[in-house]
This record gives C-alpha cells, structure tokens and sequence, in this order.
C-alpha cells in the first residue's frame, strides 16, 4: 500500500557532489570551500506523515527522524541518494545569495531491505 502511485508526491533532492575552492574576483584561492549540489532532481515517492519517535527493530535503533519515504531498490540505485542528499519538500527549491541551497529536509538514515530502500528524514532550520 505504500508504494501507490496515487499515494505519492513530487519533490526536489539535490545529491552532494563535493567540495570546491572559492576563487576571489583575481582568481585566487582565498582557503575556503564551498559544498556543491547535483541540478535539482525531481521525483516522487510516498512521503509519511511527521513522526518523531525512537525504537529498536532488526536493524538497530532509529533516533530521531522527522519523515520517512520507501523506494524500490531499482529506483534508488537510478537516483544515487546517499546520506549527504538534501530535500525540498515542504518549500520551493530556493537558494541563497551564494547559491547554497535552502533545503528544508536532510538525509538522517537510508536502510537497506531485500526489496526496497526506507529513507529517514530530518527536518533542518535554514534561516
């Protein structure tokens, strides 16, 4: 029932890419970085509602997280989510003045099962 096409909504992710240099106006490296983003990918996935509580299950304890989503094995591999990927979900994609990303939502834990993939949410402050 999860898995429902109509039980899904779209939304933005943005993969982490890594790290670059910041250049000055001279082309100079001035000893800082800045963390770069993949283009904005759109997708859609059965997001749960808020939740906010901890437990023990077979693959440890879950602390903390805000939303979860479940993709198939196949569909996460074509995504390349890992635990450094952001999300727009509740707000409209928008960035900064230098062009970092206000993401609303971050990767707090992806878990593995033998059919499908369960991404754990955790709601971030980007004032």
């Amino acid at each position: 029932m999860r898995n429902l096409i109509k039980n899904e909504r779209k939304f933005i992710a943005l993969n982490y890419k890594g790290k670059e240099d910041v250049v000055d106006s001279n082309g100079y490296k001035t000893g800082e970085s800045t963390i770069v983003y993949s283009d904005e990918i759109e997708f859609s996935a059965h997001i749960s509602g808020a939740t906010g509580s901890s437990y023990i299950d077979s693959n440890g304890v879950v602390i903390e997280y805000d939303k979860s989503f479940v993709l198939t094995n196949e569909k996460i591999a074509k995504l390349q989510f890992d635990e450094n990927t952001v999300f727009f979900i509740e707000k409209k994609p928008e960035y900064s003045d230098d062009g970092q990303p206000l993401y609303d939502y971050r990767v707090k834990r992806i878990k593995d099962t033998i059919n499908e993939v369960v991404v754990l949410l955790k709601k971030v402050r980007n004032d």
